[in-house]
């Protein structure tokens, strides 16, 4: 039997680590005012402040709907910040960020009904669910109109899909930190969101896990696209996967004949040329090298 004490414990846990967050099945709702109105991810004048200066912002951004964005920046210059202030884990912050007009992050946010999944950098998995209850328990909260059984075959082709098949039945303490960051990528996909976060997502990965789920990543992108973005520190994963790549310097804008500032310390790279390719030939192809090596040389200079 589902024990309800414990349900609302995961449902609260799984809200503070940002796993699963704005649950509520999505219903339409006004734009707030001065969130941006259009399509995809807006933010306007966004400025995260901890208590000793900005960790992030002034920030501008404007990112269509049912894109791939890779987030590159050095640390300390927001990456994960703006993931986190997306999730809702952030208390407060200045500015307004919106995705199809409706707000994320603040008190208003779980009304809009903006289904948002997040992979953060340490899993955010529940110790006392195994493998596939983690994935179960975001669905019962995310989907609960859906059918147990449909549910519950979602999560099982996720972890499948994942490399996990056989482990469903293991608690986190019995995973590898790979397979543990493998649950919390199951558990992202499988819940459908609007708006997916990842966070350095496939770090703790070996390298053939690593590109397997990198294809994944794309093949249900293209099967199920929502709004992504994908913070990581490889600039060849982040030229791979992004259809644009999000520089965050922290530094003000520059100048590039390649790149389009939004706001100051954030700029945004055209990455078509690589992204509409097919996956089997962007690593061995010439625009791909020229872009790693364009943003190798922004990077030197940048930050």
């Amino acid at each position: 039997m589902f024990n309800l004490n414990k349900a609302g414990m995961s449902k609260k846990r799984l809200q503070e680590t940002g796993a699963v967050s704005a649950l509520s099945a999505p219903s339409p709702a006004k734009p707030s005012a001065g969130a941006g109105s259009g399509r995809g991810l807006t933010a306007r004048g966004l400025v995260v402040d901890y208590g000793s200066g900005p960790v992030l912002g002034p920030l501008d951004l404007d990112l269509p709907e049912h894109g791939i964005y890779t987030v590159l920046g050095p640390s300390g210059s927001g990456k994960s910040t703006l993931l986190r202030t997306a999730a809702g884990l952030v208390p407060g912050f200045g500015g307004h960020l919106a995705y199809g007009g409706r707000p994320l992050g603040g008190r208003d946010a779980a009304a809009a009904g903006v289904r948002v999944g997040f992979v953060p950098q340490n899993y955010g998995l529940l110790p006392w669910h195994t493998a596939l209850a983690n994935v179960r328990n975001a669905l019962k909260i995310a989907r609960p109109q859906e059918p147990r059984a449909q549910r519950e075959q979602a999560a099982l082709r996720w972890l499948a899909l994942t490399g996990l098949a056989g482990l469903e039945g293991r608690y986190p303490r019995a995973l590898s930190g790979g397979q543990q960051q493998r649950v919390a990528i199951a558990r992202a996909f499988a819940v459908r969101p609007d708006l997916l976060l990842l966070d350095e997502p496939f770090s703790a990965l070996d390298a053939v896990t690593r590109e397997g789920l990198q294809s994944l990543l794309l093949e249900s992108w293209r099967r199920q696209p929502s709004t992504m973005l994908f913070v990581t520190h490889d600039v060849e994963e982040a030229v791979l996967l992004g259809r644009q790549i999000i520089m965050l310097t922290g530094r003000g804008s520059m100048p590039s004949s390649e790149a389009a500032s939004s706001s100051a310390g954030v700029r945004l790279i055209d990455n078509e040329a690589v992204f509409s390719q097919e996956d089997r030939n962007k690593r061995e192809s010439e625009a791909f090298y020229e872009q790693v090596r364009q943003i190798r040389h922004l990077m030197r200079e940048g930050w």
